[in-house]
């Protein structure tokens, strides 16, 4: 037990990155057994998770930082989530990202998946999705940046004939961030992230939606923040990660939105389904964004407070780029 609480004082201080995030949040997750036992062969609750009706309830604060999980078929599923970064360790997710850091960073959550088989494992760090962030990291719209940063300065100005901001990155914190894939081994109980790479194709094939809405027990759900920001006031940005566990399979959904006030309002998301027993798992990247002079256009409110919640609006924003593909599973 002892061993356990040093892991867990360590991880409540941790930034996680690629490298460390999934080995760390693994070896927590499986050094002890959970105290609720499922009474079920086909999976099993992990760390802090309990079985409940309310999946989002299903928490417990006996540890300073909230760890929980599920292993189910060839799968460990599992988060970790904790208070946001302290000072002393923004600078150090600064210096990774190359930018100032927003308000608030989550450093210590992550969500991941692992498929033990292929040692393939999916999860969602916050200082990766801070490393997608630069300008220069979109080449494809630098227009379009160049154009909202402009309008940002408008903002702060009476002046129309006002030129570019002069800033590095994009302090709205836009992320094509869609998650970070690698592959780990174990050697006696260790995880270690190795040099093989995942692969990744194109398909035609769709995540099946009906089959979404299909009446099915959740097992385990979580809502993971990554990172927030208010935007000196001018408005939202925020990216996290939500999973349901189901018997069927899982499902998970992982969102940028920015309401920049009077500005432009953007909806970024990465949705992934996995059928157990299938091969692969269906990715969709989607990004929408449309400025509120477009909405007036098209009949829509350009009042700010109608723009409040993300479920509400992201269907009226007009979809810029679509991507399809399969990240496959492939066993050793």
């Amino acid at each position: 037990m002892s061993h356990h609480n040093d892991l867990m004082r360590g991880i409540n201080r941790r930034v996680f990155s690629a490298d460390s995030g999934a080995t760390e949040l693994l070896h927590v997750l499986l050094s002890r057994p959970t105290e609720f036992q499922t009474h079920s062969e086909e999976y099993q609750f992990l760390g802090n998770a309990v079985r409940s009706e309310k999946p989002a309830t299903a928490n417990t604060s006996a540890d300073p930082i909230d760890y929980q999980g599920i292993q189910i078929k060839d799968w460990v599923i599992g988060s970790n989530k904790s208070h946001i970064t302290p000072v002393d360790l923004l600078e150090k997710i600064g210096a990774e990202a190359n930018l100032t850091p927003p308000e608030m960073v989550f450093g210590g959550n992550q969500l991941m998946f692992f498929h033990v088989p292929s040692g393939l494992c999916y999860n969602f760090l916050a200082v990766d999705a801070l490393k997608c962030v630069h300008f220069a990291a979109q080449k494809s719209k630098n227009e379009t940046q160049k154009q909202l940063k402009v309008a940002i300065a408008k903002q702060r100005s009476t002046n129309d004939q006002v030129k570019e901001l002069d800033i590095p990155y994009d302090w709205t914190y836009t992320t094509e961030y869609r998650g970070t894939l690698s592959k780990l081994a174990s050697s006696n109980g260790v995880f270690n992230r190795t040099d093989q790479q995942v692969q990744i194709e194109a398909t035609k094939e769709r995540i099946d939606m009906d089959k979404l809405k299909e009446r099915e027990p959740i097992l385990w759900f979580d809502d993971v923040n990554l990172y927030e920001d208010e935007l000196h006031d001018h408005g939202i940005s925020i990216m996290n990660v939500k999973v349901r566990v189901m018997p069927s399979g899982f499902y998970i959904l992982a969102r940028y939105w920015l309401r920049l006030d009077r500005v432009v309002l953007r909806v970024y998301e990465t949705r992934i389904h996995h059928l157990f027993g299938n091969e692969y798992l269906l990715r969709e990247y989607s990004r929408k964004e449309s400025t509120v002079e477009e909405l007036g256009e098209k009949g829509h409110s350009k009042n700010m407070t109608d723009y409040r919640v993300v479920d509400q609006f992201h269907h009226l924003l007009t979809l810029q780029e679509a991507v399809y593909e399969k990240i496959l599973i492939e066993s050793e």
